[in-house]
């Protein structure tokens, strides 16, 4: 073997290490496309940085100061959706307080509905609307759509069911909701039998989900894994679609 087929060999075991360095947070994961809050500065630009997180009881005890003053992609996060109830009767354990500190931290806030297909719809608005009490500065409603029906009659009236959380939820409020949802409750249900209604998607798959609805995506959930000090466990990272000027739109 030359001289130079050597050169050019040990450069190429060269490039490929320096690119296996660089990559390796994003395609190394514990199976739930797990990234660090510094891996997540490989995904693409957007017009502007608003970044944000949702959690729920599941995320363990939240220590807001140190998410207060933590960075993604050298932007603080600028706004956290919390997990409020679900279903009839169920409130999150960790609703109260983190809906409070969310706020005393100088987040902008937001809460979820985990919406059910077994549940009646009137029940679950009520659930939701006796237990959040929205302030100026909030986020609008949400409504987690992302659990097919069990049965087929659980199924054929879905969306149907949806709308109606969804109207009751504004009707209430003065403010239209947002769906939170997959791609495959999207195309399901929510493309078709929703169309009017703002979407919030979690796609992992895809470094833009460009395929949807542009003019109704709003937000992206780009990872359910992320560390992010003062959080114990994984939590979901955002990215809100647009400017600060849109984002004020989408408050209370």
């Amino acid at each position: 073997m030359n001289v130079s087929k050597i050169i050019s060999l040990r450069s190429c075991y060269v490039l490929t290490l320096i690119v296996m360095i660089v990559m390796f947070p994003i395609f190394v994961s514990d199976g739930h496309n797990t990234l660090s809050v510094e891996s997540a500065r490989y995904f693409p630009p957007y017009e502007q940085h608003i970044h944000g997180i949702d959690i729920s009881k599941h995320n363990g005890e939240i220590e807001w100061k140190k998410v207060q003053g933590h960075r993604w992609a050298d932007e603080p996060f600028h706004f956290t959706v919390i997990k409020a109830t679900e279903g009839g009767d169920l409130v999150d354990a960790y609703f109260r307080e983190n809906w409070k500190k969310a706020r005393e931290h100088g987040f902008v806030r937001g809460a979820y509905h985990f919406f059910t297909s077994f549940t009646d719809p009137e029940i679950q608005a009520i659930n939701y609307l006796s237990t959040v009490k929205h302030e100026v500065g909030d986020f609008v409603p949400v409504l987690d759509f992302e659990n097919d029906g069990r049965t087929h009659s659980e199924r054929k009236n879905l969306a149907q069911n949806a709308k109606v959380w969804l109207k009751i939820v504004e009707e209430q409020t003065g403010k239209k909701p947002i769906i939170y949802t997959n791609h495959k409750i999207y195309h399901k249900y929510i493309k078709e039998h929703l169309p009017e209604y703002d979407l919030w998607l979690a796609d992992y798959s895809v470094y833009d989900p460009s395929h949807y609805q542009l003019n109704k995506l709003i937000m992206w959930q780009l990872s359910d894994g992320g560390v992010v000090p003062g959080i114990p466990h994984a939590v979901d990272l955002n990215v809100f679609y647009g400017s600060h000027h849109k984002f004020q739109k989408y408050l209370f």
